[in-house]
């Protein structure tokens, strides 16, 4: 089977072919060509500019999270994404530069799910447990499309450029600290439903946050998923939530 990550719809659906969506990651030189007046042709000159940087980002993220970024070259992510290098450096000013961009573009797919997850209607204790299994299932199927365990995409590249790259750096700070957003509203939820004991939600968000990301980078260096299997019970220890796991 193929080593490249899948990433069923992600591209061409129209979802990710919003204006939003485009907006965001178009140069300003490249807005200012749009006639945003023009409905019958904004959308595709959207895409004509779009496209070749949709690709970049794509597989710039597909292959630093199944290499490393230390490995991957802007030769290597262009010749994988069919684009010229002219036009990389159109877009991008350096591999640094499109590698925040990459995974900011990922970040908005994964938190559409996180959103879906975290939907407060849902009882906070099952959000978590929505949440646990996101984890292990999309590690899972990247551990069948590579026959490695990746891990965090956010946290080996935070990992690998913390002393190196000032922007990655932050980027992946940031990232983590929205992951620690969802899991503090929901513990908070938790505790003023009696399912957890009161206590500071922000910080206890934080540490459920770090166990986990450590569960799943431990996975990722011993390549092998059993490491999650402790991922719920030691949450709950954790949170201080009665708590029954199947195993």
């Amino acid at each position: 089977m193929s080593g490249i990550i899948a990433y069923p719809q992600l591209v061409f659906s129209s979802q990710f072919r919003s204006a939003f969506f485009l907006e965001r990651f178009l140069l300003p030189a490249e807005k200012s060509q749009l006639r945003l007046t023009d409905r019958s042709s904004i959308v595709p000159m959207r895409m004509r500019l779009c496209d070749s940087k949709l690709r970049l980002l794509q597989t710039a993220h597909e292959l630093i999270w199944r290499q490393s970024y230390g490995s991957v070259g802007v030769d290597q992510i262009c010749e994988q994404s069919r684009v010229k290098k002219g036009s990389f450096y159109h877009f991008f000013r350096s591999k640094s530069e499109l590698t925040v961009a990459a995974y900011e573009f990922y970040w908005d797919r994964v938190r559409l799910a996180l959103d879906r997850i975290f939907a407060p209607e849902t009882p906070p204790l099952e959000r978590l447990e929505a949440y646990f299994a996101n984890i292990r299932r999309n590690q899972t199927e990247h551990f069948q499309h590579n026959s490695r365990v990746l891990g965090c995409p956010f946290v080996s590249l935070g990992s690998e450029l913390s002393t190196q790259d000032e922007a990655i750096r932050l980027m992946a700070q940031q990232i983590s600290a929205r992951k620690c957003g969802y899991l503090e509203a929901t513990l908070r939820d938790a505790m003023e439903v009696g399912d957890i004991p009161m206590q500071d939600p922000k910080l206890l968000a934080q540490e459920l946050h770090f166990y986990i990301v450590g569960l799943v980078q431990e996975a990722k260096i011993s390549n092998n998923l059993d490491a999650l299997d402790r991922m719920e019970s030691g949450a709950y220890r954790i949170i201080g939530a009665n708590r029954t796991v199947i195993a």
